[in-house]
């Protein structure tokens, strides 16, 4: 539950205390205005104090943008079932939320921000364990940025039993200096990117999964299945992952920008795919699905869009997607929009076959919930779902880890919104593992699969600096 503060600050305080002290989860956050920094200024500036433990969330065309410093709690489960979602949520409601809004109480209040694995059954990479199969972190600062309104940070701290009301205060007086401090800290800005390696992985194989996956599908074992294959950059200089976010930031604005540091290693990305966003009972979804590239003119763009469009091979993956989504939201919504036929929706390197999904949910339908009935959606797993899933166990030379599953944020009152992390790569100090994928239906050419993959590797390339690679 969530409460609004009607009582002084300190009043707030003494209460939270209290009720620490009998056994209660509290939180106590309390939004305060920030001026002179933009997202990625703050990400920058945090890093002294909180590096490990930084989130960076930007929604396309920047009209929201989230990044959180210090990880005040953390949210985790290492459970191997579809359980892992209902787990995080219900941990979440365990907690007792008291939020202070200074001049207007239409705020989040407390959020967290992660994600889950892929698939919990095949995720034994060591890369990927300090992610669990679901981890969220609640910020002890997060910074807030959105059109049309002032930036401001909100500071939540959990309440510990043993704690006072005076030193609480303290604690909060303490750290709301820390943010006038980092407002007047200078801006960094992004460093020169260092040269890098490139090696791929299994690349025999994954050209034979396909031929096995086609196979598969004419037999009528299944619709489509989505197959992934990774690649590993090298730098004896390491990653300037700044400067990677930075890229991303400003070439990829039509993408969800995202970064989950954990220790040494961030997951980062540029996803153009929407999960899901859920606002006041409305919910939003968006199914993409079927790729061409981006024209070197406007006149071979529009020729490739209007290819794209009269695809067969591409229609098909696509309606396969808006099936599956559409047929999942009606269960969760009391009325549903969606267009007949799909558009187009561009980003800087390739264009998609798009169809936007909007509904009224009923009262109770959970953010959650719905993510865990749509993941993974025909665009990333395959159709049906569970044979899908089950194939790429069985014939993909790799472990997805985070790339491909659900990754996002939610706040005290049930808000929130995911995106599916494909564009995405881990990256550590000298090392970076960087995916791709390709949906797979009965007429997929391997060879072409293959470059499709070059092309939804490049956004990830050139933020790490990689601006032309022949071999990929």
């Amino acid at each position: 539950m969530i409460t609004t503060m009607r009582k002084t600050f300190r009043q707030t305080l003494a209460l939270a205390v209290n009720e620490a002290r009998e056994g209660q989860k509290v939180i106590v956050s309390r939004t305060i205005p920030i001026s002179n920094m933009t997202p990625l200024h703050f990400y920058a500036a945090a890093e002294d104090l909180y590096a490990g433990e930084r989130t960076f969330w930007m929604s396309p065309d920047s009209e929201r943008a989230m990044v959180g410093a210090g990880n005040e709690w953390i949210i985790e489960t290492a459970e191997q079932s579809s359980a892992r979602f209902s787990e995080i949520e219900t941990e979440w409601k365990r907690f007792k939320k008291y939020t202070d809004y200074p001049g207007s109480r239409d705020k989040p209040g407390p959020v967290l921000m992660g994600g889950f694995s892929f698939d919990p059954l095949k995720n034994e990479n060591l890369r990927w364990k300090p992610y669990k199969e679901g981890r969220f972190v609640l910020p002890v600062f997060l910074g807030s940025w959105k059109k049309g309104r002032e930036p401001e940070v909100t500071i939540s701290k959990v309440i510990l039993p043993e704690e006072t009301a005076e030193e609480a205060e303290a604690d909060f007086i303490q750290k709301a200096l820390y943010i006038k401090n980092l407002s007047q800290s200078k801006a960094e800005g992004a460093g020169t990117p260092a040269p890098f390696e490139l090696n791929e992985h299994h690349t025999e194989e994954w050209l034979q999964s396909i031929s096995k996956a086609t196979a598969a599908i004419r037999r009528g074992e299944l619709d489509k299945v989505v197959l992934a294959r990774e690649v590993t950059l090298h730098s004896d200089e390491g990653f300037d992952r700044l400067s990677a976010l930075h890229t991303l930031v400003s070439d990829q604005q039509s993408s969800f920008r995202f970064s989950f540091e954990n220790g040494s290693s961030s997951f980062i990305g540029a996803t153009p795919e929407r999960l899901v966003k859920m606002k006041d009972q409305h919910v939003h979804s968006a199914c993409m699905a079927g790729t061409i590239r981006r024209g070197s003119s406007k006149k071979e763009d529009q020729r490739l869009e209007q290819e794209l469009l009269n695809d067969h091979k591409n229609l098909e993956e696509h309606a396969y997607v808006v099936k599956m989504i559409k047929g999942a939201l009606e269960n969760y919504c009391s009325s549903l929009d969606c267009p007949d036929a799909p558009g187009i929706y561009k980003t800087k390197n390739v264009q998609h076959l798009y169809t936007p999904i909007n509904g009224r949910l009923k009262k109770e339908s959970s953010l959650l919930e719905i993510v865990r009935r749509l993941h993974p959606t025909p665009a990333l797993g395959g159709l049906p779902q569970a044979e899908a899933v089950e194939m790429i166990r069985k014939i993909e030379p790799m472990d997805r880890g985070w790339y491909a599953a659900p990754v996002g944020w939610f706040d005290s009152k049930g808000n929130g919104e995911f995106a599916v992390a494909i564009r995405s790569g881990l990256v550590e100090d000298r090392t970076a593992v960087l995916y791709a994928g390709c949906g797979i239906v009965k007429d997929s050419d391997p060879e072409l699969e293959y470059e499709e993959t070059k092309i939804k590797l490049r956004p990830m390339l050139s933020a790490l600096g990689g601006l032309k690679y022949d071999r990929i």
